[in-house]
């Protein structure tokens, strides 16, 4: 039976739109390695047909691309074909987006599979092996930073001289700030060649004022990225307190909307725009941020557009807010919040104050052992697999059975 081709034409183009760059994966960084190592370093197709290699039995052919598949995340680990020192957990991961690639375009398992492979056990190898530098982490920007910066380059808040692009970026980069903004939840996308649409993008219909306490704050309508980035519509609600001591980012908004509708006289359009009315992008964003951090004498290699949200969560856990609130109001959908949450001066202080006030009366009769209690979800499962009072096995007995396998 002849298959549909209108459906045929659906099933590709719904394939190619389930990857952020809605080409199916072609252009991912791990993809576009594959292709390189496969084509021109071993002069075999980056997508292995078995009905090419029909000497080898099925068995056979598994191994040989599993093999392929290994040599691959070595080369790009040990040779550093970038120029540039590539961490082994890294390559492993560009080994499962070729793997899911490869998935979509043949729909058949690009060797023994993630599970039966051994690539796991080769990174783990080479990060006890291979020295790893440490990562480089992005440095946030701090709420008196940016109000300092923004007041040397913009002029202070409301100044009549500001140009209306000034205002749109002190009305951006504050809100960013207060509300642990992405820059691609605010601008463009570029690195993935984004266009504007309507449903998708912050305008200024979805900025609405509130007054509450004798203060002004803002409720703002956004789309969710990272853990919902393929829903389409804007799935999230931001709010934007207002009456800040250095930054006020509903004030900010205030103005740059006046401006804005003196500008254009319509509400349609992006929302932080340029006075040419073209939206921000995310590498604007980042150029921006890096700029002003300079002009207060700042290292500008150690910015990025994420540096507003880490900033904005590190002040967060500074001023006392709950980690559970950070995580909400972040829209993070997992603890990987923490790793935004920065240690600061005054959070590490707080805490030590905390431990050398506390009064502890014995810490013998509450931990015999150095571990941390089970919870009680765990004693549950604990009991479960034992039995009802059975011993359950330490953490070094657990090791000597599985390292017995």
């Amino acid at each position: 039976m002849a298959l549909d081709p209108a459906m045929t034409e659906y099933k590709r183009r719904f394939l190619d739109s389930a990857v952020a760059d809605k080409r199916g994966g072609n252009h991912s960084t791990g993809v576009r390695w594959w292709v390189q190592y496969t084509v021109y370093g071993r002069g075999v197709s980056p997508l292995p047909d078995r009905r090419d290699h029909l000497v080898m039995s099925e068995e056979g052919f598994e191994m040989w691309c599993e093999d392929l598949l290994e040599d691959f995340v070595v080369w790009l680990v040990v040779s550093r074909p970038s120029g540039r020192f590539l961490s082994a957990r890294s390559a492993a991961k560009y080994a499962s987006t070729v793997r899911a690639w490869y998935h979509r375009r043949t729909r058949r398992r690009l060797g023994l599979g993630a599970s039966a492979g051994r690539l796991k056990q080769i990174a783990q190898g080479m990060l006890r092996e291979i020295t790893h530098p440490p990562p480089r982490e992005r440095v946030g920007v701090t709420p008196a930073d940016l109000s300092k910066a923004m007041d040397e380059k913009y002029g202070v808040r409301g100044a009549p001289g500001a140009s209306g692009e000034q205002q749109m970026w002190r009305a951006c980069f504050t809100s960013m700030l207060t509300g642990l903004m992405r820059g691609c939840e605010v601008g463009l996308d570029d690195t993935r060649g984004e266009r504007w649409e309507e449903e998708q993008h912050v305008m200024p219909v979805d900025v609405s004022f509130f007054t509450t306490g004798g203060k002004r704050h803002v409720r703002m309508r956004m789309r969710k990225r990272k853990d919902l980035r393929v829903l389409r519509g804007k799935q999230a609600t931001v709010f934007l307190a207002g009456g800040g001591s250095m930054i006020d980012a509903p004030q900010e908004l205030e103005v740059w909307l006046r401006r804005r509708a003196a500008l254009f006289g319509k509400e349609s359009g992006a929302l932080f725009c340029h006075v040419s009315g073209e939206c921000i992008t995310v590498s604007e964003i980042r150029d921006e941020i890096r700029a002003l951090m300079m002009s207060i004498g700042r290292d500008p290699s150690l910015y990025g557009a994420h540096s507003l949200r880490i900033g904005g969560a590190t002040a967060m856990l500074a001023a006392g807010v709950a980690p559970q609130l950070i995580r909400l109001m972040g829209r993070w959908s997992s603890d990987v919040y923490e790793i935004y949450c920065r240690m600061s001066v005054e959070s590490a202080l707080a805490a030590g104050i905390a431990l050398a006030s506390a009064n502890v009366t014995s810490t013998s009769a509450v931990f015999e052992f150095e571990h941390l209690e089970l919870l009680p979800e765990e004693l549950a499962d604990a009991e479960r697999l034992t039995g009802a009072g059975g011993k359950v096995a330490s953490s070094s007995e657990e090791d000597e059975s599985v390292d017995s396998c």
